[in-house]
């Protein structure tokens, strides 16, 4: 879990990385991969996509030992990486795919999956770029409001009044989705995810 002493032992093993220590960077890759690549699969909805990604992170921050700078939050520094090819990423497909061109649905659909699962996916995709990301580092990789701030440089309470406004913001957008005429305050959300449920209530 990230916590300031991670923050403290990450950026002394990002150092001895760039110095060449392979087990470094073994450790490195070890702790933040898998979040990294939920990360991206929750913005692309493409597992391919997710994966390439990921692999492109890694391969930037294996240069760095040719060009050295310092890290002080390396888990801060990947997820600045991840953010900005995922918007490159997104910004190349907006641009090449015209609207006749797209599928009935960007995502297949999985039998398993109730209306609400389905609803749920597609609110986060309406979201704001700001507001889906607060969302899936929270609910999809497992930090903490204060390890998300951590990260992306922002006070506690700034994160905290932008996951409140999200978690807002998506409500609405499922009820919209499953046509329910309850209230937002109400509204009841799928179970894939536990924890993003619980938050959403």
């Amino acid at each position: 879990m990230f916590s300031s002493t991670t923050t403290h032992d990450d950026a002394a093993c990002f150092r001895l990385f760039l110095a060449g220590d392979d087990d470094a960077f073994a450790a490195l890759f070890d702790r933040y991969n898998q979040r990294l690549y939920v990360y991206c699969h929750k913005f692309t909805g493409d597992a391919a996509k997710a994966a390439d990604i990921t692999q492109e992170l890694w391969e930037r921050v294996i240069r760095l030992r040719t060009a050295p700078q310092e890290v002080r939050n390396p888990g801060g520094f990947f997820l600045r990486i991840a953010r900005n090819l995922c918007l490159n990423s997104m910004k190349r497909e907006r641009r090449s795919m015209a609207l006749d061109d797209l599928p009935d649905s960007e995502h297949p659909v999985q039998t398993q999956r109730s209306e609400l699962e389905e609803a749920i996916e597609e609110g986060l995709s309406r979201l704001s770029f700001e507001y889906r990301e607060v969302l899936v580092l929270n609910a999809y990789c497992g930090y903490r409001f204060e390890e998300i701030a951590a990260m992306l440089g922002k006070r506690p309470e700034t994160i905290w009044m932008r996951a409140s406004r999200a978690r807002a913001q998506l409500r609405k957008e499922v009820v919209e989705l499953v046509g329910l005429h309850h209230t937002a305050q109400h509204a009841p959300v799928p179970n894939r995810d536990s924890r993003l449920s619980e938050k959403l209530q």
